[in-house]
């Protein structure tokens, strides 16, 4: 544990280094963004650190205050999300979700709870930012399906695979300006449900280059026409939905590089940068 706390420390230490000039914005006032980080399945080593760098990027960038609730280092049986209430997450202009359901997925919120996040969203109060796992949350929950955009279906390409080359498809948005056409990165690799992720339904930011991957891994499904979308955008109502499949490794997190992708997309999210897909 003390090797852990170190490590945390070393890379918090460094914060400096990976956000600077590329984070300074200009805001009358800073937005609100509730980040939750709640894990009843598998519990992520980076969700101390994914909390201390969204924290940090927002208050750098000025963009955002982040109201972090630590809610990881609750084991299973003690999270309780029956604060999450229709006037709760009216204090917020956005969410953050670096989440597991687990096992414990039908009972963490009510049919009530569930309503008044969706209602959150499709109405445009509130924008919807997704990390990583968030996609490997509330699989019974269509409305959910509708705002991450897609559900986990493993991950073939492992985090500690060799580093993978992804395709920029969409090079203007805010989320991928930083980007050049290819992005190699080593993290953990996520494939989707085929049935659950549409492009019909998302703008594709961020996709894996099968020319330049090795699919022959072990639990590898056909993707959706063999594509395997690794960061996306939409609409769920008048809400604007912002998900980044990357965030496994904590070298990543205090990768500038995927700093600047996820505060790109949190501003898209906040309706502070534009870029495709615009409302119809």
């Amino acid at each position: 544990m003390n090797f852990i706390k170190m490590t945390l420390a070393a890379i918090l230490m460094t914060l400096s280094v990976f956000t600077g000039p590329a984070f300074s914005t200009e805001t009358d006032s800073p937005k609100k963004i509730l980040v939750l980080t709640f894990s009843s399945g598998f519990k992520h080593s980076s969700l101390a650190l994914s909390e201390e760098i969204v924290a940090h990027i927002g208050k750098e960038s000025g963009v955002y205050e982040a109201d972090c609730l630590g809610l990881y280092k609750k084991e299973a049986k003690d999270i309780d999300l029956s604060f999450l209430t229709a006037d709760y997450l009216a204090k917020y202009d956005a969410v953050l979700f670096y989440t597991t359901s687990g096992s414990r997925e039908r009972d963490l919120l009510t049919p009530e709870q569930k309503e008044a996040f969706a209602e959150y969203i499709r109405s445009g109060k509130g924008a919807y930012i997704g990390s990583h796992s968030a996609s490997d949350t509330f699989y019974e929950w269509q409305d959910y399906n509708d705002v991450v955009g897609g559900y986990f279906d493993g991950h073939p390409w492992g985090s500690n695979s060799d580093p993978v080359t992804i395709k920029v498809e969409d090079q203007d948005h805010p989320a991928t300006r930083m980007l050049e056409e290819e992005w190699v990165i080593q993290d953990e690799i996520y494939q989707f449900k085929p049935e659950s992720f549409s492009r019909d339904r998302s703008h594709v930011l961020l996709s894996l280059d099968t020319s330049k991957t090795d699919m022959g891994k072990k639990g590898l499904n056909d993707g959706k026409d063999g594509d395997y979308p690794v960061a996306w955008c939409h609409y769920f109502g008048e809400g604007r939905c912002f998900y980044t499949s990357l965030g496994h490794r904590e070298d990543v997190w205090a990768n500038k590089t995927f700093q600047e992708h996820l505060l790109g997309g949190i501003k898209w999210a906040l309706g502070l940068a534009e870029g495709a897909p615009e409302q119809d």
